[in-house]
């Protein structure tokens, strides 16, 4: 008879407050660039800012990078190990007790799948993640709300919901890139612009030979992967690849030439 998981509900600290907001400062640096990938300044008919811009993200820009920040963050958690299984149990305790997730002391995966679900009403997926990490990531006061037992409890079922449509019979689970993969896709989708496999033609030993790579998405991957690339290193954790989300992003579509 198979043994049920246990919940995990305590953990001394959000261990990934810290990694999360570095992520999006690094976002930003690079905001220029990534905007500019998405059409950003163009359909504002704004003119693009300089490449090394340091100045404060304006509302709009801001608005436009969180839920690449939350995407990579997501995709960081995923990568660290805790049993989905557990993952999923500690989600149903705090979705049908929320007032757990106020004590402050869930592990840093559960409060992450947690914040990548979270919603004050009808914006994207994770756009304020910052209220569920509350004031330590905030940059100035009232930047972050505090979130409402019913609001954690929806996003503790959607997490849920989630994990569960993500688990495939008979394929071993691809975590990060699945994350990366359908929530990028989705933030480059809403640009405007098409997103397909192409090949593109390099000499080896004075031969022509075509490689998987280039266009419009895989330049904005490169882009926007940069932070977590760096923090999958620095951990010590394997890298997530370009070609292998592009991959999961048309699955039903061959490359093109």
């Amino acid at each position: 008879m198979p043994t049920l998981a246990k919940a995990q509900l305590i953990e001394p600290e959000s261990a990934w407050a810290a990694p999360s907001e570095k992520m999006y400062q690094e976002l930003c640096r690079d905001r220029p660039l990534i905007l500019i990938a998405l059409g950003f300044y163009a359909k504002r008919d704004l003119p693009s800012p300089e490449e090394d811009s340091e100045g404060v993200p304006t509302t709009d820009e801001e608005r436009e990078l969180l839920p690449i920040a939350g995407a990579l963050t997501a995709a960081a958690v995923e990568s660290t190990v805790m049993p989905t299984a557990v993952l999923v149990a500690t989600l149903l305790k705090v979705s049908k007790k929320p007032s757990l997730f106020f004590t402050r002391e869930l592990p840093a995966p559960v409060e992450w799948a947690i914040a990548g679900d979270y919603q004050r009403s009808e914006e994207p997926l994770g756009t304020h993640w910052r209220d569920v990490w509350g004031d330590q990531v905030a940059r100035f006061p009232g930047e972050v709300e505090k979130p409402t037992e019913e609001n954690i409890a929806k996003a503790a079922r959607a997490a849920i919901a989630n994990i569960q449509e993500s688990r495939k019979p008979g394929r071993a689970p691809n975590g990060a890139s699945r994350i990366l993969a359908d929530r990028l896709g989705e933030i480059f989708r809403g640009s405007g612009q098409p997103i397909r496999r192409s090949n593109e033609p390099v000499m080896r030993d004075g031969e022509a030979v075509y490689i998987e790579g280039g266009g419009p998405f895989y330049h904005f991957l490169d882009l926007v992967l940069k932070p977590l690339q760096r923090y999958l290193d620095e951990q010590g954790l394997p890298p997530v690849t370009v070609a292998t989300i592009v991959r999961l992003v048309t699955d039903d579509f061959p490359p093109a030439r």
